[in-house]
């Protein structure tokens, strides 16, 4: 089922990408729609530049860089959706997918850039479906961690259905309550319908 569920959020992410032309702006500063498309592209089928993608080494960042300019150059638009569309939405370059229930990294990554192109362009979607929550709700296991130790410890997530997780280590000194989904955006820095309240 969860190979079923990063598909579907692979589709959802195309389908928020073929709703807006490749200027379209995003919520990732200095990002249109192309650039999360190329994006997406890289760290999906381009293992030469997933090190300049996640370690903050110059040179490798370089190199990222320069291969993502020329698949912009050398891939139309409309070309490159259709591409993402057709693949299996893996992202190999995140080895725990697989063995993590298979859509870890995947669902919040499919998930938070099509909101970064919906959310930016206005565009009505549905809420998320109860199943494609409880995922995100896994995936904030893993990614608030890594992305909210340093600025949040002793961080508590709380949704509305009353399950709370303490996502940092330390004495519990803030709570951030809302859906999973809302959660997720909130940890990747995007605004967020959520609240934060000091412990």
């Amino acid at each position: 089922m969860s190979r079923e569920l990063r598909r579907e959020a692979l589709q959802a992410f195309c389908d928020a990408l073929d709703a807006v032309a490749p200027d379209a702006p995003t919520l990732c500063e200095g990002w249109d729609a192309h650039d999360l498309a190329v994006h997406l592209w890289v760290i999906t089928h381009d293992p030469l530049s997933w090190p300049g993608e996640f370690l903050p080494i110059t040179p490798l960042r370089r190199l990222t860089r320069r291969r993502a300019r020329r698949l912009r150059t050398e891939r139309p638009y409309s070309a490159l959706v259709a591409a993402l569309r057709a693949g299996s939405g893996a992202i190999a370059c995140m080895p725990g997918d697989e063995r993590l229930e298979g859509c870890r990294h995947a669902i919040g990554e499919y998930f938070v850039h099509t909101q970064d192109i919906v959310r930016a362009n206005g565009i009505e979607q549905r809420p998320p479906a109860l199943e494609l929550e409880n995922a995100l709700w896994r995936r904030l296991g893993v990614a608030t961690p890594v992305l909210k130790w340093r600025d949040h410890p002793g961080l508590l997530l709380t949704r509305p259905d009353g399950l709370t997780a303490q996502a940092t280590r330390g004495r519990p000194r803030t709570r951030v309550s809302g859906s999973p989904s809302e959660l997720m955006c909130w940890v990747y820095g995007r605004p967020a319908d959520v609240c934060v309240e000091r412990l």
